[in-house]
């Protein structure tokens, strides 16, 4: 039986690593990667954060695990996920069933931590203020010694405050690792798994810095600020090589990343594109005709965040209470001003989800499945067919997936029914209402990275062979993989396959039946729901 480290490094590219690594600055990752296996890894569509991670755990869709965004949608309303809302049991589940143990520290999407055999500390998704942890004083002893464990960071970007943004994504950083390193010497887990986000903060704000193809791109500015995202991956590189010398001989070791990473150079807001189609009609009312042709003419949320940019505020946006904000968005062109009995189809959700007012899934739905339903999906494909690239006028969108194309299973009518890819991902929608009055924009904040299709998969130890290049690996392959490497059986139902090609000694597969049944989902309370929806603003994914 095999150990298994699990080193996860958030929006991890290979577009970055592979040079670098021949430059010598990652020196742990191009051992593993000459001595190992390596491939690109899909990941979930969309390639978002939180679908992506319980996508790995439970080596299902989403349509079986019940996780599509941060959000569940219900009409314009929606409730944040937490770790209760994976309706499928997890790789940590599934090994302390087996009699493994297991610890599991910040992948998102753990939060509330059950009991397991071993420990977890939650992620990206965890309250403060809230227990974050199991055992729940798990990390008490270690404050003192190694600082306060760090959720999140504490400094949001913007210019002329990217050194403070960079120091502090290198401190999270820092701090991870150094728990991650006390961690393994207390807790001689079975199957150990440690995730870094830094990465993916930094791309989404720097990307323009190590892109000279950006449009954005300034050799100056590149030169000052460039070095950041390198300098994070290389302080992760330098602990996964800390890591993998306490290692007993028999631990294989995969670093993957939920997705990878490229260019942002646009973001559509599909609403405005659907009221100009008529598949969104606004409330007749004059108070709502009032909003929308002030917001048509320039009253718009990214009007008022600039001047709050530039008067340097916006890091005490986020301290003010979500009902004073949602006031203040109230007064805008918003969901409340949609007449519902009216309106076919409507976007919401990060990187470009469609839903369709159906009947059936939506709390004010008017459209019937069958030939209606049908109908109204291909009119929203017409539509998004409309949309040109500002520079080129070519067509935007790449790909349109049916929502029955992506997700299958018990839960799939949580799902979007649509799926748009524009760009080759340099254009995402906006993920709430609308930014502003233009329906191809730019983005809000000025993040000039978002994520892609594909990640990184690097495998290495005495169980993997050495100097194999996989093709066609998934995300969802990885929890299967591991339980075989374990030496326990894999669900039936999983979707994913066990990496056959990667393992140097082969072994027949064992299946077992379905794994055990999960908890009823439960929501955050309010001030931490308020606490998490403000984290996920600050980091982009809620507009």
């Amino acid at each position: 039986m095999s150990h298994v480290l699990v080193v996860g490094i958030d929006g991890a590219t290979f577009d970055l690593i592979r040079p670098w690594a021949r430059e010598g600055n990652l020196p742990n990752l191009a051992r593993m990667m000459r001595e190992g296996a390596q491939g690109l890894l899909e990941s979930t569509i969309p390639p978002v954060t939180s679908p992506a991670w319980p996508t790995f755990a439970t080596g299902k869709n989403s349509g079986k695990h019940g996780v599509f965004d941060f959000i569940l949608p219900t009409g314009a309303k929606f409730e944040l996920v937490n770790a209760t809302s994976i309706q499928a049991p997890t790789l940590w589940q599934l090994l302390s069933e087996g009699g493994r143990t297991a610890g599991v520290m910040n992948v998102p999407v753990t939060d509330p931590p059950t009991p397991r055999n071993g420990f977890i500390v939650g992620g990206m998704l965890s309250p403060v203020g809230a227990t974050f942890t199991y055992p729940a004083n798990l990390l008490d002893r270690y404050a003192s010694q190694l600082g306060p464990y760090r959720i999140a960071p504490h400094v949001q970007y913007k210019q002329g405050r990217a050194a403070e943004f960079a120091a502090d994504l290198l401190e999270m950083v820092d701090r991870r690792g150094a728990y991650a390193l006390q961690l393994m010497a207390d807790h001689h887990c079975d199957f150990l798994m440690f995730h870094f986000q830094a990465t993916d903060i930094a791309q989404h704000a720097l990307w323009k810095y190590v892109d000279p193809a950006h449009p954005q791109y300034d050799p100056e500015a590149a030169a000052a600020f460039g070095p950041t995202v390198r300098q994070i991956y290389e302080r992760i590189d330098s602990y996964i090589g800390a890591m993998t010398d306490r290692l007993s001989d028999d631990t294989t070791v995969i670093v993957m990343s939920d997705h990878g990473f490229g260019p942002l150079h646009y973001v559509v807001n599909l609403n405005l594109l659907f009221m100009d189609h008529g598949l969104l009609r606004l409330k007749p009312g004059a108070w709502t005709r009032l909003r929308a042709g002030l917001f048509r003419a320039g009253m718009t949320p990214a009007s008022i965040w600039h001047l709050i940019e530039r008067a340097g505020l916006q890091n005490y946006v986020w301290q003010v209470s979500k009902s004073t904000r949602n006031k203040v968005v109230g007064r805008f062109l918003s969901f409340d001003d949609v007449d519902w009995s009216r309106t076919l189809a409507f976007s919401l959700g990060h990187v470009g989800q469609v839903y369709i007012n159906r009947r059936d899934t939506q709390p004010e739905g008017i459209v019937s499945n069958g030939a209606e339903y049908e109908a109204v999906r291909q009119q929203v494909v017409e539509a998004l067919g409309q949309l040109k690239h500002p520079i080129t006028g070519h067509p935007l969108v790449d790909r349109v997936l049916m929502g029955d194309e992506v997700a299958h299973g018990p839960f799939s009518s949580r799902g979007p029914d649509l799926h748009v890819v524009m760009d080759g991902f340099r254009t995402i929608a906006f993920p709430l209402f609308a930014a502003d009055s233009r329906v191809v924009t730019r983005q809000i904040r000025g993040d000039s990275g978002c994520h892609r299709l594909h990640g990184i998969f690097v495998a290495w130890g005495a169980e993997v062979r050495q100097g194999v290049t996989l093709e066609g690996a998934r995300i969802v392959d990885l929890a299967p993989t591991i339980l075989h490497l374990m030496g326990l059986p894999v669900p039936e139902d999983m979707d994913g396959r066990v990496l056959d090609e990667a393992i140097a000694h082969a072994r027949p597969v064992q299946f077992s039946s379905v794994g055990p049944e999960t908890g009823k989902a439960t929501g955050l309370s309010s001030e931490e729901a308020a606490e998490v929806e403000a984290r996920l603003h600050a980091l982009g994914y809620l507009g």
